[in-house]
């Protein structure tokens, strides 16, 4: 029963809030005062954005930065190789998720904690942090140190054969949670988890997610100046 709600029900859901949530989010005030006025036009309400903190401790946000995009991004690209091969049976595939999944996952914890440590220890960051900055940056570590620690102390990788079809059987409408169910405590852990992150996640600033890379090369010019020039 448990396992019927975990890997059936939970991951529909999963999937219905992360797109309906950025959906009402998208052309509503969802989270303004103007919550539940649609406009086609609004395109995000005004707590969308990552709310930047580049203005306070700039010599310690460049590896922060850098390591977690980068890492969420080679991670995405090595779980979806590694669904695909594991529900196929390529084993060329399973491996490069093993090691690319690896190195991905590093640079995500190694920049998820900076981040958060920059939150703990710069004053500033401190008084204009909300929980909700705090909650994702530890739902990300949580995740990521339990994939970790499943691939690299464990040393366990057969779970991709039975993940990917599980996912294929998620998308084909047809999913089967005895494939889950065997699966290591470990593993069903960094995966249930994971999948109620999904369900956190539209209604957190990381929906700009979708923002980028369209409305980056769309807006326009910012203007920089040093603060030498503002002096004079």
């Amino acid at each position: 029963m448990v396992d019927n709600f975990l890997f059936v029900a939970l991951p529909y859901i999963s999937l219905l809030l992360f797109f309906g949530g950025t959906f009402y989010r998208t052309f509503s005030g969802g989270m303004t005062e103007f919550r539940g006025r649609w406009d086609w036009s609004v395109r995000g309400d005004f707590m969308w954005t990552t709310r930047s903190t580049g203005f306070f401790g700039r010599a310690s946000i460049g590896p922060a930065v850098l390591c977690l995009h980068w890492g969420l991004f080679i991670l995405l690209i090595a779980h979806l190789v590694g669904f695909v091969a594991g529900a196929v049976n390529w084993a060329w595939g399973v491996d490069y998720f093993r090691w690319t999944g690896m190195v991905g996952g590093m640079l995500v914890l190694y920049g998820a904690i900076w981040a958060f440590a920059r939150r703990l220890s710069i004053p500033q960051l401190r008084s204009i942090s909300m929980t909700e900055d705090y909650i994702v940056l530890l739902f990300i570590i949580f995740i990521t140190s339990l994939g970790l620690y499943h691939s690299m102390i464990k040393l366990a990788w057969g779970v991709t054969y039975n993940a990917g079809p599980w996912v294929g059987g998620l998308l084909t409408l047809r999913p089967d949670a005895a494939l889950m169910a065997a699966a290591p405590l470990l593993m069903k852990t960094h995966v249930v988890v994971a999948m109620l992150f999904f369900c956190y996640l539209p209604f957190t600033k990381l929906v700009h997610l979708f923002s980028y890379p369209f409305s980056f090369m769309l807006r326009p010019h910012i203007t920089m100046r040093s603060f030498a020039g503002l002096k004079r």
